[in-house]
């Protein structure tokens, strides 16, 4: 019996980056993998001198190809402007809160708030965080943060991607106007390959040869 899952990622290849291949792990266990990305990305590495809308245009239909490597269900995009300081919060917040009230999801993954280095991530996490809150659906299975732009100093759960580490590189190349200029593939790949080896400082031999990690966030009430 499947169950919901959401994704939800300030651009179009960040779930990709951060989390392919968890995801590719969770769509393989029957799960229905909702992405739910927030900006159009259209302020991205561009070296092809495309307008901000050819750009966005582009990386929509990028993401819908990665999404079908990962075995991701859906990809409903909120088509922000890509500027953190431009992000029509409220607007977001009304969508997103309708949807994870429709889905009821076990399980809810974002950026993280306090740790990434991106702002738009960073604004993405505490958007994630006080919608669940605000929906009054706390997922049976927490919410997570995984990383990108900063390597997360603490973590709570650890995945082997092993075996979906091939889709999580298949799906990442799919954003090839990003991967054009900066080999995120190759930056991600080592990070996943640390994790695996310095897992467990006990451990007699790794458990794994990749993996990703994310840290729970706490549901504690918006205070505003």
């Amino acid at each position: 019996m499947s169950h919901n899952v959401v994704i939800v990622s300030a651009h179009p290849d960040d779930m990709e980056i951060g989390m392919g291949g968890t995801a590719a792990k969770l769509a393989e266990s029957q799960a229905a993998v909702i992405s739910v990305v927030i900006t159009n990305g259209g302020r991205a590495s561009n070296p092809f001198g495309w307008t901000e809308q050819r750009m966005a245009e582009v990386r929509r239909e990028e993401a819908l190809c990665a999404a079908k490597v990962l075995g991701v269900q859906e990809v409903l995009f909120l088509d922000q402007p890509d500027a953190a300081e431009e992000i029509d919060v409220h607007a977001v917040k009304q969508k997103l809160v309708g949807l994870l009230t429709r889905l009821q999801p076990v399980e809810v993954y974002t950026l993280d708030e306090e740790l990434d280095r991106h702002p738009a991530h960073r604004l993405a996490g505490r958007v994630a965080r006080d919608c669940v809150i605000e929906s009054g659906m706390i997922p049976a299975a927490g919410l997570w943060a995984y990383e990108i732009w900063g390597p997360l100093a603490t973590w709570n759960r650890l995945e082997y991607i092993d075996d979906y580490v091939a889709k999580k590189m298949l799906a990442i190349a799919e954003h090839r106007s990003q991967v054009a200029t900066i080999p995120y593939g190759e930056g991600v790949l080592g990070l996943n390959r640390w994790r695996a080896v310095f897992a467990d400082p006990k451990a007699g031999a790794p458990a794994g040869v990749y993996a990703e990690v994310f840290r729970r966030v706490a549901l504690s009430p918006v205070s505003r």
